[in-house]
């Protein structure tokens, strides 16, 4: 696509005298195959905390496109405002069905706090693993900048790992290739210490 086609369809319908240009491109609600690509305990510049998932869509018509989220577990807000135990529920439901996408099992410790979450979900290997994403995306009246998004995670099949040995590399580069080694193959070689550069 040209940059003439794609400025013509990211303007139709803008008004750049009143329409803000930071409003929300992510991706619209569907179905999507993701990889996993960030699982960790991000922290805003304005101080707020939780446990950040970034996916990367990997086929169709949105592939690329990168999809953001962090999720608090705290049961109150920086102003001390308590959250609703569904919303944290919510939260804790949608990390589990992350993790069973991701083929694993979550114990009673990786709940301690986010940086166990984190560990748990990297030592099991999450980054990298492909999953299905069903993303709902909801107008927000106050923030329409931030809509509100809905996820829901199931595994999906992972490709055949690529398995190359040496016989797949050219000569040239294979590990095991006598000629690779030259005279360095033998054993007889003496290297007295007068001409080492040290």
């Amino acid at each position: 696509m040209s940059l003439l086609d794609k400025a013509q369809e990211v303007l139709a319908g803008f008004d750049a005298t009143k329409d803000s240009a930071n409003s929300f491109e992510g991706l619209p609600s569907g179905k999507y195959t993701v990889i996993v690509n960030t699982i960790d305990h991000h922290v805003t510049p304005g101080g707020w905390d939780g446990l950040r998932i970034i996916t990367e869509v990997n086929a169709g018509e949105h592939v690329s496109t990168k999809d953001y989220n962090m999720f608090n577990l705290d049961e109150t807000t920086a102003s001390g405002k308590k959250v609703p135990d569904s919303v944290i529920s919510s939260h804790i439901k949608l990390i589990a069905k992350l993790a069973n996408a991701c083929d694993i099992t979550l114990k009673p410790e990786d709940w301690e706090d986010i940086d166990h979450l984190v560990a748990a979900f990297n030592f099991g290997q999450a980054i990298g693993k492909i999953v299905t994403m069903d993303l709902t995306v909801r107008e927000n009246k106050k923030n329409p900048q931030y809509p509100y998004k809905n996820y829901d995670f199931e595994p999906a099949e992972q490709p055949e790992p690529i398995t190359v040995d040496d016989k797949d590399l050219p000569k040239d580069l294979r590990s095991n290739d006598d000629d690779l080694l030259g005279d360095a193959k033998s054993d007889d070689t003496d290297i007295d210490d007068d001409d080492l550069p040290f």
